[in-house]
């Protein structure tokens, strides 16, 4: 997918007039496959993103999704930065297909690391448009704002890339870059007066429609019946498309109450129970020598070890508050519009115009808002499921998945079983550590792949399911490595991939061999922190001094731990957790963390990031696991999948590292040293390594 300028200015919705920063030549549409898009984004890209508007406010079209994690007010700080407009004359929409050039997926927590810097340039640029014109942007022009931008003026990429932005240059004085600001809509989000999400979509003539979901794993549906349903108010008929079978009614109400009324009969699904616990089995791969793929094989691992741990982390569900939602509207001319909460409307565009054999110019995608995504809305599904029955039926669909199907139709944070083992220096350096585990896929996953590309990503590791499994941590002998298995349930990216995971199993090992050593957690992984690792020792040092870490003292009912870890080799996080116990419960009740994600934009919206991601640590170690029972995901709701609540969020002291390093990302850093630091507080006070999760009293 390309973007022309007649796109974009038609796009702009008032007959092409403006400013806009837009560059290059025009593009002719052309198929593409449809695959996310990875390439890192331009200059000619950020031309599309900012336009001066007849109203003589900028207009901001987002190239990230607004997830929650402030990124809209982030960048109109950038923006209000560079142009001098002020932050309220500064209004964002959310990305749409017919407004953006090919775009990443949001996630990663790369928005401000990779897309501010050029949002930068191109406010710049716009900038000294405008001072070229001999315009003030505190004042209207002569004749006012509409008269001035009548005649669109187009910006060359020469001059974006030409541009010198203040937001990101180290010493710079900044008046709204680096301060706090409010999140966008929080009045609405607070209030729920507006339209933010995509279930808020209502459109004349909308209906509703469901699809029929097998009660097992692996089942497929023999035949329907669907008579009483025909008795009902507003029901709509049962319909085949090449997604699966949907009923569809009139409204909400009839649509479950027609749901109720179908009866669909189901056959095959035979799946056992343990079947995930024996195919992501560490021990049984292992025993078959070395596993398929090697991170890192360096020097000679010397027995006997001083720990040997096998360490197990289930199954988790993204659990996010919003289910997904599509709702999809054909024009009487055949161009398709689809509204949606998706993290990579660049994607689910892709995906509906080539499945559904549309040229690309005539398919819209709104971005919504997302109540929740964390890496969970980032395939196209129940998007193209609107869009056929859109078709079919000749009138706007709406689709949203209930609680039962987010918890059995997503893809999920895949299982993983680990072995780590390790052994000690005469002097308390590491000698050997051998890291060995087994994951169901992440990247590669089978809920966006076919058959096809999954034999051919079979040849190669998995990046998702190996991140973060190199320690920080200098040894002698070296040996990381990993088996990705092919899973018969979806797996994908769940907050910080494999890295929550890895790093979980990483920091447990690390507190296994100080305790062996009888020696304090900080001053043992301070010690052996890599010299490449100046941040990760520095963040360790603060959180440390935070917590008056000398000071604390655990006990048999409250316990103080450690952890720490680098998040795709940019941000360092270090996490002291205080856990109590009472009457065979534990309980987080402080939390300390030094969080360094390089320069901050808005420290209000990154200390946000960091209280979500210790949250998730606690999910992480005391509650979150989806398991199959009786050939199907256990879990239907939140009364049998269990996440933190607000009584469980305990006091947190958070120290926010700036010290002018290049911005990277907020979004994930914490949880791959929150969850250890809890679970390590637990072996405070028992004396042995929790190895497994969630804590369940299940220690050795």
């Amino acid at each position: 997918m390309t973007l022309s300028r007649r796109q974009l200015l038609k796009g702009l919705g008032w007959a092409g007039a403006g400013l806009t920063a837009i560059a290059g030549p025009a593009y002719a549409l052309t198929p593409w496959p449809a695959l996310p898009h990875r390439k890192a984004p331009s200059a000619d890209d950020a031309a599309a993103w900012v336009s001066l508007r007849p109203d003589g406010r900028v207009e901001l079209v987002l190239p990230r999704t607004e997830i929650g994690q402030g990124i809209a007010v982030s960048f109109r700080q950038i923006v209000a930065e560079e142009t001098g407009f002020p932050l309220e004359h500064v209004m964002a929409i959310h990305p749409r297909s017919d407004r953006l050039p090919p775009t990443r997926a949001t996630v990663g927590s790369d928005s401000i690391k990779d897309f501010g810097p050029l949002l930068a340039q191109a406010s710049a640029a716009l900038a000294a448009a405008l001072k070229r014109d001999g315009i003030d942007s505190a004042a209207p022009p002569s004749g006012g704002w509409a008269a001035f931008v009548a005649k669109p003026r187009i910006l060359a990429a020469a001059a974006i890339n030409a541009a010198e932005p203040v937001s990101f240059k180290r010493g710079a004085v900044r008046r709204v870059v680096g301060k706090p600001a409010a999140m966008d809509q929080i009045r609405a989000i607070v209030t729920g007066d507006g339209s933010l999400y995509a279930d808020d979509v209502r459109l004349p003539g909308m209906v509703f429609a469901a699809a029929l979901r097998a009660p097992r794993l692996g089942a497929t549906l023999d035949n329907v019946d669907d008579t009483a349903a025909h008795a009902i108010q507003g029901y709509l008929g049962l319909h085949h498309i090449k997604t699966g079978a949907f009923i569809a009614a009139a409204t909400r109400g009839s649509l479950e109450r027609c749901a109720a009324a179908v009866k669909a009969a189901w056959v095959g699904g035979d799946i056992a129970d343990d079947v995930i616990a024996r195919s992501i089995d560490i021990d049984s791969g292992l025993s078959r020598g070395a596993l398929e793929h090697v991170i890192v094989q360096s020097g000679t691992l010397t027995r006997p070890f001083d720990i040997d741990l096998r360490l197990d982390v289930p199954m988790a569900a993204h659990a996010s508050m919003e289910p997904r939602t599509a709702v999809a509207r054909f024009d009487e001319h055949g161009g398709l519009e689809i509204w949606s909460g998706t993290q990579d409307v660049t994607f689910v565009h892709s995906v509906v115009a080539k499945s559904m054999r549309l040229s690309s110019d005539r398919v819209v995608v709104h971005g919504c808002r997302v109540g929740g995504g964390f890496g969970g809305k980032t395939i196209c599904v129940q998007e193209l499921d609107a869009a056929l029955l859109a078709r079919v039926l000749k009138r706007p669909v709406k689709i949203q998945w209930t609680r039962i199907d987010e918890f059995r139709e997503a893809f999920h944070r895949p299982p993983s079983s680990h072995r780590i083992k390790a052994r000690l220096t005469p002097d308390g350096g590491l000698d050997t550590w051998h890291h060995a585990f087994r994951s169901g896929h992440v990247i590669f996953t089978s809920a966006a792949m076919g058959t096809a590309l999954q034999f051919a990503t079979s040849f190669v590791g998995d990046p998702g399911v190996s991140r973060g499994a190199l320690p920080p941590y200098v040894s002698a002998g070296t040996r990381v490595e990993f088996e990705d298995v092919r899973l018969p349930v979806h797996t994908g990216p769940w907050r910080s991939l494999g890295a929550a995971s890895n790093i979980w199993a990483i920091e447990t090992a690390i507190d296994a061999l100080a305790r062996k050593r009888r020696e304090d957690g900080v001053a043992f992984r301070r010690r052996l922190i890599a010299p490449q690792w100046p941040r990760l020792r520095r963040a360790l040092d603060r959180v440390a001094a935070e917590a008056n870490w000398p000071a604390l003292r655990s006990s048999p009912d409250i316990g103080y731990g450690v952890a720490c870890g680098i998040y795709k080799d940019m941000s360092y996080a270090g996490v002291i957790a205080e856990v109590t116990r009472s009457r065979g419960r534990m309980r987080v009740t402080r939390l300390w963390c030094a969080h360094d994600c390089g320069m901050i934009v808005n420290p209000d919206q990154v200390r946000a990031q960091v209280e979500g991601n210790l949250v998730w640590g606690i999910g992480m170690a005391l509650h979150e696991e989806l398991g199959i029972v009786d050939g199907h995901l256990g879990a239907t709701s939140f009364a049998d999948y269990p996440v933190p609540r607000y009584s469980d969020v305990p006091n947190m002291i958070i120290d926010l590292v700036d010290a002018g390093d290049a911005s990277t990302g907020a979004g994930e850093t914490a949880i791959v040293a929150a969850t250890a630091a809890i679970t390590n507080a637990i072996a405070a006070m028992t004396g042995k390594s929790v190895t497994r999760l969630p804590w369940r009293d299940q220690t050795v």
